[in-house]
Protein backbone atom coordinates (compact mmCIF):
# COMPACT_ATOMS: atom_id res chain seq x y z
CA UNK A 1 0.00 0.00 0.00
CA UNK A 2 1.32 3.42 -0.86
CA UNK A 3 0.53 5.09 2.45
CA UNK A 4 1.66 8.60 1.69
CA UNK A 5 -0.53 8.94 -1.42
CA UNK A 6 -3.55 6.98 -0.26
CA UNK A 7 -4.05 8.53 3.13
CA UNK A 8 -3.97 12.30 3.33
CA UNK A 9 -4.88 13.35 6.94
CA UNK A 10 -2.18 15.40 8.64
CA UNK A 11 -1.89 13.06 11.62
CA UNK A 12 -1.10 10.19 9.25
CA UNK A 13 1.53 12.24 7.46
CA UNK A 14 3.25 12.82 10.79
CA UNK A 15 3.08 9.12 11.54
CA UNK A 16 4.44 8.28 8.11
CA UNK A 17 7.41 10.61 8.50
CA UNK A 18 8.19 9.27 11.96
CA UNK A 19 7.94 5.69 10.76
CA UNK A 20 10.11 6.42 7.74
CA UNK A 21 12.82 8.03 9.86
CA UNK A 22 12.74 5.21 12.37
CA UNK A 23 12.93 2.55 9.68
CA UNK A 24 15.89 4.21 7.99
CA UNK A 25 17.67 4.75 11.31
CA UNK A 26 17.32 1.06 12.06
CA UNK A 27 18.45 0.14 8.57
CA UNK A 28 21.62 2.20 8.73
CA UNK A 29 22.49 1.84 12.40
CA UNK A 30 26.06 0.64 12.72
CA UNK A 31 26.77 0.99 9.00
CA UNK A 32 30.05 2.74 8.23
CA UNK A 33 29.60 6.28 6.90
CA UNK A 34 32.20 7.51 4.42
CA UNK A 35 33.18 11.14 4.87
CA UNK A 36 36.01 12.94 3.16
CA UNK A 37 38.87 13.75 5.50
CA UNK A 38 41.50 14.77 2.98
CA UNK A 39 43.16 11.36 2.82
CA UNK A 40 41.00 9.76 0.13
CA UNK A 41 42.20 9.40 -3.47
CA UNK A 42 39.65 11.83 -4.95
CA UNK A 43 38.59 15.25 -3.71
CA UNK A 44 36.55 16.55 -6.65
CA UNK A 45 34.45 15.50 -9.63
CA UNK A 46 34.52 17.68 -12.75
CA UNK A 47 31.64 17.46 -15.24
CA UNK A 48 31.42 18.54 -18.84
CA UNK A 49 27.99 20.09 -19.44
CA UNK A 50 26.62 19.13 -22.88
CA UNK A 51 26.46 15.37 -23.33
CA UNK A 52 27.05 14.74 -19.62
CA UNK A 53 24.66 16.88 -17.58
CA UNK A 54 22.30 17.84 -20.43
CA UNK A 55 21.74 16.39 -23.93
CA UNK A 56 24.60 16.98 -26.37
CA UNK A 57 24.20 19.33 -29.36
CA UNK A 58 24.89 16.39 -31.67
CA UNK A 59 22.04 14.33 -30.23
CA UNK A 60 19.64 17.28 -30.30
CA UNK A 61 20.68 18.03 -33.89
CA UNK A 62 20.03 14.45 -35.03
CA UNK A 63 16.46 14.51 -33.69
CA UNK A 64 15.83 18.02 -35.02
CA UNK A 65 17.02 17.05 -38.52
CA UNK A 66 14.57 14.15 -38.65
CA UNK A 67 11.67 16.33 -37.52
CA UNK A 68 12.52 19.09 -40.03
CA UNK A 69 13.44 16.85 -42.99
CA UNK A 70 17.05 18.06 -43.08
CA UNK A 71 19.70 15.64 -44.45
CA UNK A 72 21.13 13.62 -41.58
CA UNK A 73 24.47 14.84 -40.24
CA UNK A 74 24.22 18.37 -41.65
CA UNK A 75 24.56 20.17 -38.31
CA UNK A 76 27.39 17.91 -37.08
CA UNK A 77 29.39 18.42 -40.29
CA UNK A 78 28.99 22.19 -39.91
CA UNK A 79 30.16 21.97 -36.27
CA UNK A 80 33.50 20.44 -37.29
CA UNK A 81 33.97 22.39 -40.51
CA UNK A 82 37.06 24.59 -40.42
CA UNK A 83 38.72 22.93 -37.44
CA UNK A 84 40.05 25.29 -34.78
CA UNK A 85 39.20 28.33 -36.90
CA UNK A 86 35.70 27.09 -37.77
CA UNK A 87 32.50 28.96 -36.93
CA UNK A 88 31.54 26.65 -34.05
CA UNK A 89 34.96 26.87 -32.38
CA UNK A 90 35.03 30.66 -32.66
CA UNK A 91 31.56 30.70 -31.10
CA UNK A 92 32.84 28.49 -28.26
CA UNK A 93 35.74 30.88 -27.61
CA UNK A 94 33.38 33.86 -27.39
CA UNK A 95 34.89 35.48 -30.50
CA UNK A 96 31.56 35.99 -32.29
CA UNK A 97 28.03 36.99 -31.29
CA UNK A 98 25.06 34.69 -31.48
CA UNK A 99 23.54 36.71 -34.33
CA UNK A 100 26.71 36.64 -36.45
CA UNK A 101 27.20 32.95 -35.73
CA UNK A 102 23.66 31.99 -36.77
CA UNK A 103 23.88 33.98 -40.01
CA UNK A 104 27.14 32.35 -41.10
CA UNK A 105 26.24 28.94 -39.67
CA UNK A 106 22.95 28.92 -41.58
CA UNK A 107 24.79 29.67 -44.83
CA UNK A 108 27.29 26.87 -44.13
CA UNK A 109 24.56 24.31 -43.32
CA UNK A 110 22.68 25.21 -46.51
CA UNK A 111 25.85 24.68 -48.56
CA UNK A 112 26.43 21.27 -46.95
CA UNK A 113 22.83 20.05 -47.34
CA UNK A 114 22.04 21.79 -50.67
CA UNK A 115 18.82 23.04 -49.10
CA UNK A 116 17.66 25.85 -46.83
CA UNK A 117 18.33 25.07 -43.16
CA UNK A 118 16.45 27.09 -40.48
CA UNK A 119 19.28 27.14 -37.93
CA UNK A 120 17.37 29.67 -35.79
CA UNK A 121 14.85 26.89 -35.11
CA UNK A 122 17.61 24.44 -34.18
CA UNK A 123 19.25 26.91 -31.82
CA UNK A 124 15.90 27.63 -30.13
CA UNK A 125 15.37 23.91 -29.52
CA UNK A 126 18.95 23.42 -28.32
CA UNK A 127 18.63 26.15 -25.68
CA UNK A 128 14.99 25.52 -24.69
CA UNK A 129 14.12 24.63 -21.09
CA UNK A 130 12.42 21.44 -22.25
CA UNK A 131 15.59 20.09 -23.91
CA UNK A 132 18.38 21.70 -21.88
CA UNK A 133 17.28 20.02 -18.69
CA UNK A 134 19.74 18.37 -16.31
CA UNK A 135 19.54 14.58 -16.22
CA UNK A 136 17.93 13.48 -12.95
CA UNK A 137 20.53 10.77 -12.35
CA UNK A 138 23.27 13.42 -12.55
CA UNK A 139 21.40 15.76 -10.21
CA UNK A 140 21.21 12.99 -7.62
CA UNK A 141 24.88 12.11 -8.12
CA UNK A 142 26.01 15.71 -7.59
CA UNK A 143 23.92 15.94 -4.43
CA UNK A 144 25.47 12.75 -3.00
CA UNK A 145 29.00 13.83 -3.95
CA UNK A 146 28.63 17.14 -2.13
CA UNK A 147 27.06 15.44 0.89
CA UNK A 148 30.23 13.37 1.17
CA UNK A 149 32.37 16.50 1.32
CA UNK A 150 33.83 16.40 -2.19
CA UNK A 151 33.94 19.40 -4.51
CA UNK A 152 32.10 19.57 -7.83
CA UNK A 153 32.87 21.61 -10.93
CA UNK A 154 31.71 22.20 -14.50
CA UNK A 155 34.29 22.50 -17.28
CA UNK A 156 32.62 22.97 -20.63
CA UNK A 157 32.86 24.45 -24.09
CA UNK A 158 30.07 27.03 -24.12
CA UNK A 159 28.73 30.11 -25.93
CA UNK A 160 27.10 33.47 -25.33
CA UNK A 161 23.39 34.17 -25.76
CA UNK A 162 21.90 37.38 -27.19
CA UNK A 163 21.69 38.94 -23.72
CA UNK A 164 25.45 38.72 -23.31
CA UNK A 165 25.27 35.93 -20.74
CA UNK A 166 26.60 32.44 -21.27
CA UNK A 167 24.23 29.56 -21.93
CA UNK A 168 24.12 27.82 -18.55
CA UNK A 169 20.74 26.15 -17.82
CA UNK A 170 21.97 24.62 -14.54
CA UNK A 171 21.82 25.68 -10.91
CA UNK A 172 25.26 27.17 -10.22
CA UNK A 173 24.85 26.43 -6.51
CA UNK A 174 25.53 22.77 -7.32
CA UNK A 175 29.15 23.55 -8.18
CA UNK A 176 32.18 25.00 -6.43
CA UNK A 177 33.79 26.03 -9.72
CA UNK A 178 32.40 26.73 -13.20
CA UNK A 179 34.81 27.13 -16.13
CA UNK A 180 33.30 28.07 -19.52
CA UNK A 181 35.26 28.37 -22.75
CA UNK A 182 33.48 31.51 -23.98
CA UNK A 183 34.43 33.37 -20.79
CA UNK A 184 38.03 32.15 -20.73
CA UNK A 185 38.84 32.43 -24.44
CA UNK A 186 40.19 28.87 -24.46
CA UNK A 187 38.31 25.65 -25.15
CA UNK A 188 38.65 21.88 -24.80
CA UNK A 189 40.85 19.99 -25.54
CA UNK A 190 43.39 22.76 -24.90
CA UNK A 191 45.32 21.67 -21.74
CA UNK A 192 45.15 25.21 -20.38
CA UNK A 193 41.44 24.99 -19.62
CA UNK A 194 41.89 21.84 -17.50
CA UNK A 195 44.78 23.42 -15.61
CA UNK A 196 42.64 26.51 -14.99
CA UNK A 197 39.83 24.41 -13.49
CA UNK A 198 42.24 22.49 -11.23
CA UNK A 199 43.86 25.74 -10.11
CA UNK A 200 40.48 27.17 -9.05
CA UNK A 201 39.70 23.94 -7.21
CA UNK A 202 43.15 24.08 -5.55
CA UNK A 203 43.75 20.43 -6.48
CA UNK A 204 46.30 18.25 -8.20
CA UNK A 205 45.17 16.33 -11.34
CA UNK A 206 45.33 12.98 -9.49
CA UNK A 207 42.75 14.25 -6.99
CA UNK A 208 39.96 14.78 -9.54
CA UNK A 209 37.71 12.72 -11.81
CA UNK A 210 36.62 14.22 -15.14
CA UNK A 211 33.50 13.14 -17.09
CA UNK A 212 33.08 13.98 -20.79
CA UNK A 213 31.38 12.48 -23.83
CA UNK A 214 34.13 13.30 -26.37
CA UNK A 215 37.23 11.16 -26.75
CA UNK A 216 39.62 14.00 -27.63
CA UNK A 217 38.68 15.91 -24.47
CA UNK A 218 39.20 12.84 -22.30
CA UNK A 219 42.63 12.15 -23.82
CA UNK A 220 43.75 15.71 -23.11
CA UNK A 221 42.56 15.51 -19.49
CA UNK A 222 44.14 12.08 -18.95
CA UNK A 223 47.48 13.32 -20.28
CA UNK A 224 47.56 15.79 -17.37
CA UNK A 225 46.87 13.06 -14.82
CA UNK A 226 43.11 13.35 -14.29
CA UNK A 227 41.11 10.15 -14.00
CA UNK A 228 38.51 10.17 -16.79
CA UNK A 229 35.14 8.57 -17.49
CA UNK A 230 33.66 8.37 -20.99
CA UNK A 231 29.94 9.22 -20.87
CA UNK A 232 27.97 7.25 -23.44
CA UNK A 233 24.87 7.41 -21.30
CA UNK A 234 24.53 9.11 -17.88
CA UNK A 235 23.24 6.03 -16.04
CA UNK A 236 26.24 3.88 -16.95
CA UNK A 237 28.65 6.73 -16.23
CA UNK A 238 27.22 7.21 -12.74
CA UNK A 239 27.67 3.50 -12.02
CA UNK A 240 31.34 3.77 -13.01
CA UNK A 241 31.70 6.89 -10.88
CA UNK A 242 30.19 5.02 -7.92
CA UNK A 243 32.85 2.32 -8.31
CA UNK A 244 35.64 4.88 -8.20
CA UNK A 245 34.25 6.86 -5.27
CA UNK A 246 33.13 3.86 -3.22
CA UNK A 247 29.61 5.06 -2.35
CA UNK A 248 26.20 5.12 -4.01
CA UNK A 249 25.17 8.17 -6.00
CA UNK A 250 21.58 7.25 -6.81
CA UNK A 251 18.36 7.39 -4.86
CA UNK A 252 17.46 3.87 -3.75
CA UNK A 253 13.91 2.80 -4.65
CA UNK A 254 12.72 0.57 -1.77
CA UNK A 255 11.69 -3.01 -2.48
CA UNK A 256 13.23 -3.08 -5.96
CA UNK A 257 15.98 -5.13 -7.56
CA UNK A 258 17.58 -5.40 -11.00
CA UNK A 259 15.21 -6.94 -13.52
CA UNK A 260 15.46 -10.73 -13.35
CA UNK A 261 16.67 -12.41 -16.53
CA UNK A 262 13.38 -14.23 -17.09
CA UNK A 263 11.42 -10.99 -16.64
CA UNK A 264 13.40 -8.68 -18.93
CA UNK A 265 11.44 -6.45 -21.29
CA UNK A 266 12.70 -4.64 -24.43
CA UNK A 267 13.81 -1.17 -23.31
CA UNK A 268 14.14 0.39 -26.77
CA UNK A 269 10.54 -0.17 -27.81
CA UNK A 270 9.31 0.75 -24.32
CA UNK A 271 11.30 4.00 -24.39
CA UNK A 272 9.84 4.92 -27.79
CA UNK A 273 6.32 4.23 -26.50
CA UNK A 274 6.93 6.34 -23.37
CA UNK A 275 8.32 9.26 -25.35
CA UNK A 276 5.27 9.20 -27.62
CA UNK A 277 3.01 9.07 -24.57
CA UNK A 278 4.80 11.65 -22.40
CA UNK A 279 5.98 14.04 -25.10
CA UNK A 280 8.70 14.30 -27.71
CA UNK A 281 10.87 16.51 -25.48
CA UNK A 282 11.38 13.72 -22.94
CA UNK A 283 15.14 13.20 -22.72
CA UNK A 284 17.60 11.13 -20.72
CA UNK A 285 18.24 7.42 -20.20
CA UNK A 286 15.49 5.00 -19.20
CA UNK A 287 16.04 3.36 -15.81
CA UNK A 288 14.20 0.08 -15.22
CA UNK A 289 13.94 -1.87 -11.95
CA UNK A 290 11.69 -4.70 -10.81
CA UNK A 291 9.78 -4.87 -7.54
CA UNK A 292 10.83 -7.91 -5.52
CA UNK A 293 7.45 -8.82 -4.00
CA UNK A 294 6.94 -11.78 -6.37
CA UNK A 295 3.55 -10.38 -7.35
CA UNK A 296 1.37 -12.34 -9.76
CA UNK A 297 1.67 -9.53 -12.31
CA UNK A 298 5.31 -8.44 -12.75
CA UNK A 299 5.67 -4.84 -11.60
CA UNK A 300 8.46 -2.48 -12.68
CA UNK A 301 9.75 0.91 -11.62
CA UNK A 302 10.56 3.26 -14.50
CA UNK A 303 12.40 6.57 -14.49
CA UNK A 304 12.66 8.61 -17.68
CA UNK A 305 13.77 12.24 -17.38
CA UNK A 306 11.64 13.72 -14.58
CA UNK A 307 8.97 11.00 -14.80
CA UNK A 308 8.73 8.18 -12.25
CA UNK A 309 6.27 5.47 -13.24
CA UNK A 310 5.03 1.99 -12.37
CA UNK A 311 4.41 -0.62 -15.04
CA UNK A 312 2.32 -3.74 -14.45
CA UNK A 313 2.23 -6.40 -17.13
CA UNK A 314 0.90 -9.86 -17.73
CA UNK A 315 3.44 -12.56 -16.90
CA UNK A 316 4.93 -14.50 -19.81
CA UNK A 317 3.51 -17.84 -20.88
CA UNK A 318 0.02 -19.27 -21.23
CA UNK A 319 -2.42 -18.20 -18.51
CA UNK A 320 -5.95 -19.14 -17.57
CA UNK A 321 -8.49 -16.47 -18.63
CA UNK A 322 -9.20 -15.01 -15.16
CA UNK A 323 -5.52 -14.79 -14.21
CA UNK A 324 -3.52 -11.56 -14.06
CA UNK A 325 -5.86 -9.46 -16.18
CA UNK A 326 -4.08 -6.12 -16.20
CA UNK A 327 -6.85 -4.75 -18.40
CA UNK A 328 -9.27 -5.44 -15.55
CA UNK A 329 -6.94 -3.81 -13.00
CA UNK A 330 -6.61 -0.70 -15.16
CA UNK A 331 -10.36 -0.34 -15.54
CA UNK A 332 -10.99 -0.76 -11.81
CA UNK A 333 -8.21 1.63 -10.77
CA UNK A 334 -9.43 4.29 -13.17
CA UNK A 335 -13.04 3.89 -12.01
CA UNK A 336 -12.07 4.10 -8.33
CA UNK A 337 -10.03 7.25 -8.95
CA UNK A 338 -12.98 8.88 -10.73
CA UNK A 339 -15.19 7.92 -7.77
CA UNK A 340 -12.91 9.74 -5.30
CA UNK A 341 -11.02 6.75 -3.90
CA UNK A 342 -7.36 7.68 -3.29
CA UNK A 343 -5.45 5.33 -5.59
CA UNK A 344 -2.38 5.80 -7.76
CA UNK A 345 -3.11 7.75 -10.94
CA UNK A 346 -3.29 5.42 -13.95
CA UNK A 347 -1.93 6.88 -17.18
CA UNK A 348 -2.42 4.45 -20.03
CA UNK A 349 -3.31 0.88 -20.97
CA UNK A 350 -1.28 -0.63 -23.82
CA UNK A 351 -2.67 -3.80 -25.37
CA UNK A 352 -0.21 -3.85 -28.28
CA UNK A 353 2.09 -6.88 -27.74
CA UNK A 354 4.69 -5.36 -30.07
CA UNK A 355 5.81 -2.91 -27.36
CA UNK A 356 7.01 -5.31 -24.62
CA UNK A 357 5.42 -8.62 -25.59
CA UNK A 358 2.29 -8.53 -23.40
CA UNK A 359 -0.40 -5.99 -22.44
CA UNK A 360 0.53 -3.61 -19.62
CA UNK A 361 -0.61 -0.43 -17.96
CA UNK A 362 1.18 2.55 -16.44
CA UNK A 363 0.67 4.41 -13.17
CA UNK A 364 2.42 7.32 -11.50
CA UNK A 365 4.97 6.20 -8.90
CA UNK A 366 4.40 7.51 -5.38
CA UNK A 367 7.19 7.15 -2.79
CA UNK A 368 6.07 5.60 0.46
CA UNK A 369 6.42 2.71 2.88
CA UNK A 370 5.05 -0.72 2.06
CA UNK A 371 3.89 -2.64 5.13
CA UNK A 372 3.77 -6.41 4.70
CA UNK A 373 2.95 -7.26 8.35
CA UNK A 374 -0.50 -5.89 9.34
CA UNK A 375 0.57 -5.66 13.00
CA UNK A 376 3.05 -2.89 11.96
CA UNK A 377 5.95 -4.01 14.17
CA UNK A 378 8.41 -1.33 15.16
CA UNK A 379 5.90 1.52 15.15
CA UNK A 380 4.59 3.39 18.16
CA UNK A 381 0.97 2.88 19.20
CA UNK A 382 -0.08 6.33 17.98
CA UNK A 383 1.57 5.68 14.60
CA UNK A 384 -0.26 2.37 14.19
CA UNK A 385 -3.51 4.01 15.25
CA UNK A 386 -3.15 6.74 12.63
CA UNK A 387 -2.46 4.20 9.89
CA UNK A 388 -5.35 1.92 10.89
CA UNK A 389 -7.70 4.89 11.02
CA UNK A 390 -6.69 6.00 7.54
CA UNK A 391 -7.04 2.44 6.25
CA UNK A 392 -10.56 2.25 7.64
CA UNK A 393 -11.42 5.57 6.03
CA UNK A 394 -10.22 4.39 2.62
CA UNK A 395 -12.04 1.07 2.99
CA UNK A 396 -15.22 3.01 3.66
CA UNK A 397 -14.63 5.08 0.53
CA UNK A 398 -14.19 1.88 -1.49
CA UNK A 399 -17.39 0.32 -0.13
CA UNK A 400 -19.31 3.55 -0.73
CA UNK A 401 -18.63 3.46 -4.48
CA UNK A 402 -21.77 2.97 -6.57
CA UNK A 403 -20.61 0.22 -8.92
CA UNK A 404 -23.13 0.99 -11.65
CA UNK A 405 -22.29 4.70 -11.62
CA UNK A 406 -18.58 3.86 -11.67
CA UNK A 407 -19.09 1.60 -14.67
CA UNK A 408 -18.20 -1.58 -12.78
CA UNK A 409 -21.68 -3.06 -12.40
CA UNK A 410 -20.93 -5.83 -14.89
CA UNK A 411 -17.98 -7.17 -12.88
CA UNK A 412 -18.43 -10.36 -10.87
CA UNK A 413 -21.61 -12.35 -10.37
CA UNK A 414 -24.70 -10.17 -10.26
CA UNK A 415 -25.51 -9.03 -6.74
CA UNK A 416 -22.37 -10.37 -5.07
CA UNK A 417 -20.70 -6.99 -4.84
CA UNK A 418 -23.67 -5.42 -3.05
CA UNK A 419 -24.46 -8.23 -0.61
CA UNK A 420 -23.99 -7.28 3.05
CA UNK A 421 -20.94 -8.73 4.76
CA UNK A 422 -22.03 -11.62 6.99
CA UNK A 423 -18.80 -12.01 8.98
CA UNK A 424 -18.98 -9.73 12.01
CA UNK A 425 -16.20 -8.45 14.21
CA UNK A 426 -18.54 -8.61 17.23
CA UNK A 427 -21.01 -11.51 17.52
CA UNK A 428 -24.39 -11.34 19.14
CA UNK A 429 -25.89 -14.56 20.56
CA UNK A 430 -29.37 -15.35 19.30
CA UNK A 431 -31.57 -18.05 17.86
CA UNK A 432 -29.69 -20.00 15.24
CA UNK A 433 -31.12 -22.00 12.38
CA UNK A 434 -28.79 -24.70 11.09
CA UNK A 435 -29.99 -26.20 7.83
CA UNK A 436 -28.09 -29.30 6.80
CA UNK A 437 -26.50 -27.63 3.82
CA UNK A 438 -24.95 -24.82 5.90
CA UNK A 439 -24.71 -25.54 9.64
CA UNK A 440 -22.79 -22.33 10.28
CA UNK A 441 -25.24 -19.90 8.65
CA UNK A 442 -27.39 -17.87 11.02
CA UNK A 443 -31.14 -17.49 10.53
CA UNK A 444 -32.75 -14.37 9.11
CA UNK A 445 -33.87 -13.59 12.64
CA UNK A 446 -30.23 -12.97 13.56
CA UNK A 447 -30.12 -10.03 11.08
CA UNK A 448 -27.54 -11.68 8.83
CA UNK A 449 -24.95 -12.17 11.61
CA UNK A 450 -23.14 -15.40 12.37
CA UNK A 451 -23.29 -16.99 15.78
CA UNK A 452 -20.02 -18.12 17.32
CA UNK A 453 -21.70 -21.38 18.33
CA UNK A 454 -22.35 -22.16 14.66
CA UNK A 455 -18.65 -21.99 13.75
CA UNK A 456 -16.10 -24.77 13.85
CA UNK A 457 -13.44 -24.65 16.59
CA UNK A 458 -10.56 -23.51 14.31
CA UNK A 459 -12.75 -20.75 12.86
CA UNK A 460 -13.85 -19.63 16.34
CA UNK A 461 -10.19 -19.42 17.43
CA UNK A 462 -9.28 -17.30 14.41
CA UNK A 463 -12.32 -15.11 14.96
CA UNK A 464 -11.30 -14.58 18.58
CA UNK A 465 -7.78 -13.56 17.57
CA UNK A 466 -9.17 -11.15 14.99
CA UNK A 467 -11.53 -9.64 17.55
CA UNK A 468 -8.68 -9.11 20.02
CA UNK A 469 -6.56 -7.53 17.28
CA UNK A 470 -9.35 -5.13 16.31
CA UNK A 471 -10.08 -4.19 19.92
CA UNK A 472 -6.42 -3.44 20.65
CA UNK A 473 -5.34 -1.73 17.44
CA UNK A 474 -8.38 -0.44 15.57
CA UNK A 475 -11.31 0.42 17.82
CA UNK A 476 -9.36 2.89 20.03
CA UNK A 477 -8.83 5.02 16.94
CA UNK A 478 -12.58 5.35 16.33
CA UNK A 479 -14.23 6.80 19.46
CA UNK A 480 -17.64 6.98 17.83
CA UNK A 481 -19.03 4.43 15.36
CA UNK A 482 -19.83 5.97 11.99
CA UNK A 483 -21.64 4.70 8.95
CA UNK A 484 -19.52 3.94 5.88
CA UNK A 485 -21.06 6.91 4.08
CA UNK A 486 -20.19 9.27 6.94
CA UNK A 487 -16.61 8.02 7.16
CA UNK A 488 -16.15 8.25 3.40
CA UNK A 489 -17.20 11.89 3.48
CA UNK A 490 -15.00 12.81 6.46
Amino acid sequence: MYIRRLFQPSHLQRAWRAAFLKQNQCRHRGAPRWTHSGGGPYRAVIFDMSGVLIPSPGRVAAEWEVQNHIPSGTILKAFYSGGENGLWMKFMRGETTKEDFLREFGRLCSEISKTSVPVDSFFSVLTSKEVAKQFQVMTEAITRIREKGLKTAVLSNNFYLSNGKSFFPLDRKQFDVVVESCLEGVYEPDPRIYKLCLERLSLQPSEAIFLDDLEQNLKAAASLGLHTIKVNDPETAVKELETLLGFTLRTVIPNTCPVRETMEIPKDSLEKYLKDLLGTQTTGPLELLQFDHRLSSPTYYIRLADYQLLLRKKPPGTLLPPTCTVEREFRIMKALANAGVPVLKVLDLCEDPRVIGTPFYLMEYCPGLIYKDPSLPGLEANQRRAIYTAMNRVLCKIHSVDLDTAGLGDYGRQGDATKPVTRPCHTTPGPVHRPESSPARASKGASGYLSREGLSLPVREREQRLTQFMEYHVYPAEPEPQSPQAMAQS
